[in-house]
């Protein structure tokens, strides 16, 4: 059964799949060499600021993975009014589960691209002595930050169903509006706290907040 999930997963998301994975690979050396040829690749200062710039993408193309694969499911049952899953012998919990293990299987292929990326990135890269590479390192915290992602926007989606869209935007202009009150109001360190309390160890999204550096010290 889970064989089957997987499958049918796999082909539905197969192009945005292959489109992830060729990022995954390929931009950190695209990154790494447009930013080496505008900075001295000798100093340790000016590499671990390419770096940072590298670790924001690893960052962006998480979340984006996650919630793709998260949603595009859910939303392709919802355009069939959900017949496909209701017609299956089993519960629907378990086709839930099922099908939320067959999306974290997927993160596999962009993170395993993510590793071999970094690998070829610092292989044909200058190192200054004193840094290392990581690429190991990267692609756990890829992995954990994508798992992260995939798992709040699974829920967010089978929650609000239909709505999740709507419920997302509502969330974002929330936080906004929160934001306004709060500096009105003279508390203009109450969402910096909430911020923080959410990234910061152990906070449920610290993953985000981690040192995303393929060279580092």
């Amino acid at each position: 059964m889970f064989g089957q999930v997987l499958y049918t997963q796999w082909k539905w998301a197969r192009t945005e799949l292959f489109l992830y994975v060729l990022a995954a690979f390929l931009v950190p050396t695209v990154i790494i060499r447009i930013g080496y040829s505008q900075v001295d690749a000798y100093s340790i200062s000016n590499v671990l600021g390419v770096m940072g710039f590298a670790g924001a993408f690893f960052g962006v193309l998480a979340l984006v993975c996650a919630f793709g694969l998260a949603w595009r499911p859910y939303i392709i049952d919802a355009s069939l009014r959900h017949v496909g899953p209701l017609s299956l012998p089993v519960p629907w919990a378990t086709f839930v589960r099922l099908r939320f293990l067959a999306g974290a299987t997927l993160l596999l292929a962009p993170t395993i691209a993510v590793w071999l990326g970094g690998v070829l990135a610092t292989a044909t890269t200058v190192i200054p002595p004193t840094l290392h590479a990581y690429p190991g390192g990267v692609a756990l915290r890829f992995l954990f930050a994508a798992m992260v992602a995939y798992a709040a926007g699974f829920l967010l989606q089978y929650v609000a169903g239909k709505h999740a869209v709507r419920v997302a935007i509502g969330l974002f202009f929330a936080v906004i509006l929160i934001a306004l009150a709060s500096n009105l109001l003279g508390y203009d360190n109450l969402l910096l706290k909430a911020w923080d309390l959410l990234t910061t160890w152990p906070g449920p999204f610290s993953i985000f907040n981690a040192r995303w550096m393929l060279i580092d010290v």
